[in-house]
């Protein structure tokens, strides 16, 4: 209402009329969220908005917050009483969650906050239970205090809970809110009767993602926010300054001060970040990664004038933090006594990892770390995906090296099956020698450079399989001739194989290829496939490589 209205009704009492302070309020509603992050769950985010203003929203601006807990409730039953059979199990998950909500309400209620509680599958389904689920007199249990109101869709319930609620609870804009209320839609259930092509024809697409977010058709990312750093370090600039030379002084001190803790922990930095808050413009983000965690203030300091230089600073700088974001083990290494050229002969260069991470380090601050790549042998049994590319600084913290270790330690990998089971395809028959080259057998062995070629055509060009000689020495096998390659008819002089390779069932169409190296009458050595899901006596065959 107008102020003048509402000074009127306030006459009798002692009102206090303040303006709005957006600032304050999401400054506030953060705060809260970062505690939250803390106590409860690690994935909290606050709601993020759209261009629009939802119906039913006063205001443009954030007021609620998301939390994942898919994964932490466990952490919140009591460790006395560990469930034995699925009935426990599914009590001891609602007690999670029961406890879970209690320890939110609590430091909500410490806060003289007063908050509504929605939980279910999705985020869209929670965020409609919170906004506009109607307050019933039944209380959800007694561990909830009676200022606080929650409501909660069972598991695989989400629609249900749902039925009953307006069409604005699905956050849609005000105008498709008035279409349906003219329509006659009130409720999201009236709304899921309706054919989901018509909705998207007359009332356009939003409607239909927002439906499908609520129902868990499509999931809804979740923007967490970044979690608190343990080493830190902040400056506030006594006078605000873009002077670049300025800004690289107080960055190198404030990098040995975030990372002085590190020391005593003999672990360095692996990513890296820094806030510079300006006099007009919202606050920037710089983070660099690291192929090699490492306490070299010198390195680390110009990675991050990289980092900034590659920037506009458009007002400022009045604060400045800087924070490790990731930190990992620092690896030690024994120097030779006689120098690195020495160790370098026998292979054990202790000055390679570093330098080798100061370049990596170095382009990836240039170019970007999606930019520098590296490659690592994969599972696949495809001689096409064999490898695939990562980037070199991102995701060094994840379990990668702890998949490699332990893939190691296991028995004989997948791959390692298929090869020694060409080893056995491949070895000679009895009372034959092995050094003579025979038709199906007698090639290289998984040992040999020689088995793979080194190159390979993406995609495999098709080649064309001619009549069988009757006289030729692969005719007992029923292995072709010839072959039309690239519109020439080249004659076989040998053949090894078959090598059988294909697809597992659960990684989608299964791929199922017949591999074989054959010597033409030229001396060329190539690598073809026959693929055995296609129709015919010889099927359809491929070049897929070239020897040397």
């Amino acid at each position: 209402m107008p102020v003048a209205q509402a000074a009127d009704l306030a006459a009798m009492t002692d009102a206090v009329f303040e303006p709005y302070d957006r600032d304050a309020d999401r400054a506030a509603l953060q705060s809260l969220a970062v505690e939250l992050q803390t106590h409860v769950s690690p994935q909290t985010a606050v709601e993020t908005l759209e261009r629009f203003k939802w119906a039913g929203r006063f205001r443009h601006d954030p007021e609620s917050i998301v939390m994942e807990i898919q994964g932490v409730t466990h952490l919140f039953v009591d460790k006395d009483n560990p469930p034995e059979d699925s009935q426990t199990a599914h009590e001891s998950r609602r007690a999670g969650e029961s406890e879970l909500l209690s320890a939110a309400a609590a430091i909500l209620s410490r806060h003289q906050l007063r908050a509504r509680f929605g939980l279910a599958d999705t985020v869209g389904a929670a965020w409609a239970l919170a906004n506009h689920a109607p307050r019933t007199r039944e209380r959800a249990g007694a561990w909830i205090p009676d200022r606080h109101d929650v409501f909660i869709a069972p598991p695989g319930q989400t629609a249900e809970a749902l039925h009953t609620l307006p069409v604005a609870a699905l956050r849609l804009q005000p105008d498709v809110v008035a279409t349906l209320s003219r329509l006659g839609v009130e409720t999201i259930g009236s709304l899921l009767r309706l054919p989901r092509e018509g909705l998207a024809t007359r009332l356009g697409m939003p409607l239909c993602n927002r439906i499908a977010q609520a129902t868990g058709e499509v999931e809804e990312s979740l923007i967490a926010i970044a979690p608190q750093c343990e080493h830190s370090a902040t400056l506030l600039l006594e006078y605000p300054s873009d002077a670049i030379d300025l800004l690289a002084d107080r960055l190198s001190h404030l990098i040995v001060q975030s990372t002085a803790t590190l020391h005593r922990l003999h672990r360095g930095v692996l990513r890296l970040r820094c806030q510079l808050e300006f006099t007009q413009h919202p606050p920037m983000v710089l983070e660099t990664g690291l192929f090699a965690p490492t306490l070299d203030a010198e390195h680390l300091t110009s990675l991050m004038l990289g980092a900034l230089e590659s920037q506009r600073l458009g007002s400022k700088v009045t604060r400045m933090t800087v924070a490790v974001a990731q930190h990992a083990a620092l690896s030690s290494r024994q120097p030779s006594i006689f120098g690195p050229d020495f160790a370098a002969t026998s292979g054990e260069d202790w000055t390679l990892s570093t330098e080798t991470a100061r370049l990596i380090d170095g382009l990836a601050g240039r170019l970007g770390e999606d930019n520098v790549r590296g490659v690592r042998v994969s599972e696949d049994p495809l001689p096409e995906n064999a490898i695939v590319d990562f980037p070199m600084t991102a995701d060094r913290m994840k379990t990668q090296t702890k998949n490699a270790k332990r893939k190691q330690r296991s028995q004989v990998t997948a791959r390692q099956r298929a090869a020694a089971e060409a080893e056995r395809f491949d070895a000679p028959p009895s009372g034959i020698p092995s050094g003579i080259s025979t038709s199906g057998n007698g090639g290289p062995r998984v040992s040999d450079l020689g088995r793979r070629p080194i190159e390979l055509f993406a995609p495999p060009p098709s080649i064309t399989a001619l009549r069988l000689d009757s006289d030729s020495w692969n005719s007992g096998d029923g292995f072709p001739a010839r072959f039309r390659i690239r519109g020439r008819v080249e004659p076989v002089r040998h053949h090894w194989g078959p090598e059988r390779i294909e697809t597992r069932w659960w990684r989608g169409p299964l791929i199922r290829r017949d591999y074989f190296r054959i010597e033409l009458e030229s001396g060329a050595r190539l690598w073809i496939f026959r693929d055995l899901r296609e129709e015919g006596d010889c099927g359809r065959w491929y070049l897929h490589g070239r020897f040397a």
